[in-house]
């Protein structure tokens, strides 16, 4: 049986339904980039469309009959792929998969959208479907994926893009929705990579278990130079966040600290010396770090400073 026949269609026609598409779960962007490609080249892959009772129900191809009808003279008519009356919903999964796999490999919101559409059509787990557009194959994993479809549209787009990691958006659901959203927006707004958002996630746990208080309460409170507009030197203020999230989960690093500092203080030390503990003062250890003006002062210095190295 032939699934797909050609067919020249009036853009009017075709409705866009997104039953089937598999970025319903994120916001619309504006894709100049494929509205210039179109206008270009015009349009190197068909949209894929059912007949429906009110006209043609769009299967495969949002983002490029949306970018079709923004161009600065949208045709009144586009060739389309007309998928058979006799197709079954695995043979649509089928298409939906295989034209997705055409830009690339899906992203969790896709993969997670795809996952549920599979769930949803298929009487029993189609397995052929799911290795053909899912990288894992632990349906642990997978299902662990629906997870992300139930938190909001800012943090599935954000995720969708890579901007959000899939393990920060699986800790996110175990929040309230003002504190996802909250660290959501200070994340993207400082840029933290995967490491750094697993790390505040960390921190924070401790932070806010031991002082019984909200994540938005104490950055709120503690931090409030990030929560304006615009954040000044987003590099400097990620690295004094961090620090300071973990002195306040490990109040012990912070009372060693002061102390080593008054005790440096009381030996008077030159201005070209400095005295450094080991990091967190995990260890006794000291590290002495003495500026001279050039190596003869060195040289000098270091055959009355060596035998007591």
């Amino acid at each position: 049986m032939t699934l797909l026949l050609p067919a020249l269609l009036p853009i009017n026609s075709i409705l866009q339904k997104r039953q089937w598409s598999l970025h319903q779960d994120i916001a619309s962007e504006s894709d100049d980039q494929l509205i210039g490609s179109i206008g270009r080249l015009g349009l190197l892959r068909p949209p894929i469309v059912r007949l429906g009772q009110d006209g043609y129900e769009l299967i495969c191809g949002v983002r490029r009959l949306d970018a079709l009808r923004r161009l600065s003279h949208p045709p009144s008519s586009i060739g389309c792929s007309v998928l058979s009356e006799k197709a079954q919903p695995e043979d649509v999964l089928f298409l939906v998969a295989e034209d997705q796999i055409q830009t690339g490999p899906l992203s969790p919101i896709e993969a997670a959208r795809f996952i549920n559409l599979v769930n949803e059509q298929c009487k029993q787990p189609n397995h052929e479907l799911l290795n053909l557009a899912i990288t894992t194959t632990s349906a642990t994993q997978r299902n662990r994926l629906l997870f992300l479809l139930k938190l909001e549209e800012p943090v599935r787009t954000s995720i969708h893009h890579g901007k959000i990691s899939i393990k920060t958006g699986l800790n996110f659901f175990s929040l309230p929705t003002s504190e996802r959203l909250f660290i959501h927006d200070l994340f993207i707004r400082l840029s933290l990579n995967a490491n750094k958002q697993r790390r505040f996630l960390e921190l924070m746990q401790i932070i806010t278990g031991v002082e019984g208080c909200t994540v938005v309460n104490f950055i709120t409170n503690h931090f409030p130079e990030l929560c304006k507009e615009p954040i000044g030197n987003i590099p400097q203020q990620t690295t004094h966040l961090m620090k300071r999230l973990y002195e306040y989960s490990h109040p012990g690093i912070s009372l060693a600290k002061e102390e080593f500092v008054k005790r440096v203080a009381k030996m008077n030390l030159p201005k070209n010396c400095r005295v450094s503990p080991s990091p967190a003062f995990e260890k006794d250890r000291v590290t002495l770090e003495v500026d001279f003006d050039d190596f003869r002062a060195f040289s000098e210095a270091w055959q009355k400073m060596k035998r007591f190295v």
